[in-house]
């Protein structure tokens, strides 16, 4: 997430929450004396409490249409799985650079009874549960493929709109700690995710649909109990398409701490990518296991993993609420996830590689939880948060290009599956990316 914007969020985060202290003071004057809000108005615990219900569904939904796609290659397709595997996710991701930032800004625009989050939450969630059944039903690589670009898309839509609400209805002293409670669910939901899509491996229907069916079920409280506030056609930014598509380039001159923030994020997200993106693959071809065991081993490693991510995901975010600093917990987090890809380069059993996943949990939780409040403070424009955070998530979002496309030139080299010198390349830029934090000014 010398600009005047940027100020007012990192001095006056009040300002920022306008809109939700409104709604809190409502429901809390008759019980105030003086009629202004307590330092922990109701509706926001209230709102705490309902995005991370909804955090649990929505991160099943997003860590697990990837390994069930990954599954469902593997059994229609095993000779050409790589290459069909990084065609539907660069596809898709190279729409994700236009959808995002679009829905996002489309979002900040949205007015009527419903709210402005609320209905791309359930126009994204449908359209992806209808791609996903045609996944799991139609024994078709093309098919598959173009069906998980629209169950992609849609998701992603739905889950940024999602995303915005803790950030423009918490103070900022809360969202740190809220982001590592929404990563701890996110933990959980990986675990769990992996764990369904290997228990579901052979009814392949269910295995697509029942991840978006979570996230559908768990975000029906947030749906009906959030209080979207209401915005008037005049307190919204003008809907001008042009100016709309020049507003994606963020200009890092003007907003040069957004640039650094985002450059940092999208190196982290070429890790990322290179570790979860191939290592079902890597344990099917680099250990030589099975299609259901691989399965099964992917979610052993989110199991053994979890505990250690919701500790880093909770006490990462506490910390750096409690010092007020966040560029030291995202550059040891960058290295750490560049000592990882290392180890895991280097890993020729099953034991090794689990020492390799583990210090990337440690390192990914510390980053998404911090990064994300790194982020919320260096926003360029804060009544454009939804676009503006949509931008920051494309940093994530173009590695899901980049990388798939360089990967089977990469994998090729030598005697062919040579993940080690794809995550020696991948941790060299992590590393490069904890560097860039180091330029960011203003922030601690």
């Amino acid at each position: 997430m010398g600009d005047p914007t940027v100020q007012i969020m990192e001095t006056a985060p009040s300002q920022v929450m306008e809109p939700a202290e409104q709604a809190a003071r409502g429901a809390t004057a008759a019980t105030s004396p003086s009629g202004t809000a307590p330092k922990q108005p109701v509706s926001i615990k209230r709102t705490m409490a309902l995005v991370l219900i909804a955090a649990l569904g929505m991160y099943i939904m997003s860590l697990t249409l990837g390994t069930a796609l990954s599954l469902r290659l593997a059994a229609v397709d095993p000779t050409s799985k790589e290459t069909s595997y990084g065609m539907a996710v660069s596809i898709s991701s190279l729409l994700l650079l236009v959808t995002i930032p679009l829905t996002g800004a489309l979002s900040d625009r949205t007015a009527g009874r419903f709210g402005r989050r609320r209905p791309w939450i359930i126009g994204g969630l449908v359209p992806a549960l209808l791609a996903a059944a045609v996944i799991g039903t139609v024994p078709s690589t093309p098919v598959i493929v173009a069906a998980y670009v629209v169950a992609l898309v849609s998701a992603q839509a739905a889950f940024n709109a999602y995303a915005v609400i803790p950030i423009e209805a918490l103070p900022d002293n809360k969202r740190a700690r809220v982001m590592g409670a929404m990563g701890m669910a996110g933990a959980l939901a990986m675990s769990a995710g992996s764990y369904l899509a290997a228990w579901l491996v052979d009814a392949p229907l269910l295995m697509m649909c029942v991840p978006v069916l979570l996230a559908l079920v768990c975000s029906i409280p947030l749906l009906v109990l959030y209080k979207d506030p209401a915005k008037t056609r005049a307190e919204l930014p003008p809907l001008d398409l042009k100016g709309l598509a020049k507003s994606f380039l963020v200009d890092p001159r003007k907003h040069p701490n957004f640039a650094w923030a985002w450059v940092s994020r999208f190196l982290a997200g070429i890790a990322m990518t290179a570790l979860f993106a191939y290592f079902i693959f890597f344990l099917m071809d680099g250990l030589g296991m099975p299609i259901a065991e691989a399965g099964k081993s992917a979610g052993l490693l989110t199991l053994i993993s979890a505990p250690v991510s919701i500790l880093f995901f909770t006490a990462s975010g506490w910390l750096s609420d409690k010092m007020g600093r966040r560029k030291p917990f995202v550059i040891g987090a960058a290295l750490l996830m560049a000592t990882a890809l290392v180890i895991g380069a280097t890993a020729t059993s099953f034991e090794q590689f689990v020492v390799a996943w583990i210090v990337f949990a440690m390192g990914q939780a510390m980053y998404l939880t911090v990064d994300l409040a790194l982020c919320a403070a260096v926003l360029p424009d804060a009544r454009d948060t939804g676009k503006d955070m949509a931008v920051f998530s494309l940093a994530l979002s173009i590695p899901n290009i980049i990388v798939p496309a360089a990967a089977p030139a990469i994998l090729a080299i030598g005697s062919g599956h040579n993940y080690g010198f794809l995550w020696f390349a991948a941790a060299a830029l992590c590393a490069m990316g904890s560097i860039t934090v180091t330029f960011i000014k203003g922030v601690r």
